[in-house]
């Protein structure tokens, strides 16, 4: 097949800029448009804004994730990576082999010199992880440059019966408290929760109000019912019939305290 004239030209100047990047350890952004796996272990394809005919890689070595299982959960999802090392494929074309954990370990580096604990920053929703043994069910977010931190449930939201994947979205940017930064370490902790107004402090419900919500514990002689994310009132077990964790109920609101946080409920029946 004969090639268009600079054809060949072009790809050269592509993969000299490859090489540019890796000598300069330039961070790129790339969209992991795939992952499979190869001996055993994922591999993300990528793809680059800025070169879009080159195909790149990325190792399960070089992702900087702790576990395979999460690797797959950066399908779609947009990355910085650094280029390790530039190959030419069959037909002339730039190959690029590049590492997610050296861009990390750099934002990571740059993050935990300068944040302050108390600071409120803006993160993205990478990942909702389910409960495992006694790992809480949790969020995993980017608090900039690739560093992923753990955020769990209680830190995540104010409610206590929504799911996490009812109350967030991958890929959706939010705020979160800085909480401790260990420069040392290299870690952060984060709070979404904390980021967000207390729902306390707006709240208004006044005697003979009717509410729904979804029961959050019973003790057998006591439910504690939420009404709206983090109002939890109380209301005694009822007489005749069953109520249990997740279902949703019918009250009346007994008694409001706004200033010491207490919601005093009277079950009316369960909803279907």
């Amino acid at each position: 097949m004969i090639k268009p004239e600079g054809f060949s030209a072009a790809k050269r100047d592509v993969q000299k800029m490859l090489w540019a990047a890796k000598e300069r350890g330039t961070t790129l952004e790339a969209v992991v448009t795939k992952v499979t796996t190869l001996n055993d272990q994922p591999v993300w394809e990528i793809e680059f804004a800025d070169f879009p005919d080159v195909k790149g890689f990325v190792p399960f070595s070089e992702m900087g994730v702790e576990t395979q299982r999460l690797a797959f959960r950066f399908a779609g999802q947009t990355v910085n990576v650094k280029v390790k090392e530039v190959k030419s494929d069959d037909e002339g074309g730039a190959v690029a082999v590049c590492s997610r954990s050296a861009a990390v370990a750099e934002a990571r580096k740059e993050l935990t010199g300068s944040l302050k604990e108390g600071q409120t920053i803006d993160c993205v929703v990478k990942a909702i992880l389910p409960r495992e043994g006694e790992t809480p069910a949790r969020l995993l977010v980017d608090i900039g440059g690739g560093v992923l931190v753990e955020v769990p449930r209680v830190r995540a939201t104010w409610s206590r019966t929504m799911p996490l994947g009812a109350l967030f979205k991958i890929g959706e940017a939010v705020k979160a408290k800085v909480l401790r930064v260990d420069a040392e370490k290299g870690t952060v902790e984060v709070s979404i929760k904390d980021a967000r107004p207390d729902p306390w402090e707006t709240a208004s419900f006044k005697r003979g109000d009717f509410v729904t919500g979804v029961v959050a514990s019973t003790d057998g002689s006591r439910v504690w019912v939420e009404v709206s994310p983090g109002i939890v009132g109380l209301a005694s077990y009822p007489l005749r019939g069953e109520v249990g964790r997740g279902d949703r109920v019918a009250c009346a609101v007994a008694k409001f305290d706004r200033e010491n946080r207490k919601l005093r409920l009277r079950l009316r029946g369960v909803l279907a």
